[in-house]
């Protein structure tokens, strides 16, 4: 991207909302001041959900001004840092993201179009097995899986639409946004030439609790594009997924898929279970 392509592009604030992300942080932080344009970048907002390790203190020593997240969780961090953005445009990147080197270029150039209220790529896990469970999901998607980790969005659209879902502590405050955008008749772009990586140090048992959430938390209304949050179609899925973790495995070359998937699945039954809808 030449000098040029940075000053057709908006100023833009970058927030993240982060727990303990003292392990992936350093790593994170740098990775985006080498990506994003100095030129472009003007706040640099950081909103701490009670970390008890170094958190506060390294994001501080990457220049972001940090605040707390008072009641605690996604939904909540995200609303924190949006009531200090003040650019046109502003970038929410999460504490485990490392961006991709073309990240900046490709996913603001989407942001030029006036239909387009929100714009992201996409990441895939360090972790091996579930590097081929994250492409196997989305090349089945076509490409369809929304996220706030590494995402571009209008300010003004956001914050018309009273900003992020608060009372949502983890999974689908995502879903809900773009829920809502959708229902504007505007459009959120998913880059798929722009793949950043996810640090999972967590592993399987990670993806488990992850998905076990979404199931609690993932939008229930009709018609809406993640159809399977419905318990039903939850259960369906999970028993269904010794069959999927099959293709899954011949197809990405991953004996180890025929364990994983079928336990996240079940754990995405579970949180849906619970929810009790």
């Amino acid at each position: 991207m030449g000098a040029n392509d940075v000053m057709q592009v908006k100023k833009a604030d970058l927030v993240m909302w982060a727990k303990n992300g003292a392990s992936t942080l350093p790593l994170v932080l740098k990775r985006a001041d080498e990506v994003l344009p100095s030129e472009v970048i003007m706040k640099k907002i950081f909103v701490d959900d009670h970390s008890t390790d170094e958190s506060r203190e390294i994001a501080k020593e990457f220049g972001w001004t940090v605040y707390p997240n008072e009641k605690g969780g996604v939904g909540c961090g995200a609303n924190t840092a949006l009531r200090h953005v003040t650019s046109e445009d502003f970038i929410s990147l999460e504490q485990d993201i490392l961006l991709a080197r073309n990240w900046f270029g490709k996913v603001s150039k989407h942001l030029e179009k006036e239909d387009v209220a929100v714009a992201q790529g996409w990441r895939f896990s360090d972790h091996p097995v579930l590097r081929k469970l994250d492409e196997f999901a989305f090349e089945k998607s076509n490409f369809n899986l929304n996220s706030i980790d590494n995402t571009m969005y209008k300010t003004k659209i956001v914050k018309s639409l009273g900003g992020f879902v608060e009372d949502i502590k983890y999974g689908a405050v995502d879903t809900h946004l773009r829920r809502r955008i959708e229902n504007l008749g505007l459009r959120w772009i998913i880059d798929p030439t722009v793949i950043s990586i996810h640090l999972r140090g967590g592993g399987l048992k990670e993806q488990m609790g992850r998905l076990y959430l979404y199931g609690l938390y993932a939008p229930w209304e009709e018609g809406q594009f993640i159809a399977e949050t419905k318990t039903k179609r939850a259960i369906k899925i999970a028993l269904l997924s010794p069959l999927r973790a099959f293709e899954i495995a011949v197809r990405k070359r991953c004996p180890q898929a025929m364990y994983y998937y079928p336990l996240m699945r079940f754990s995405f039954m579970k949180g849906a279970l619970k929810r009790g809808v």
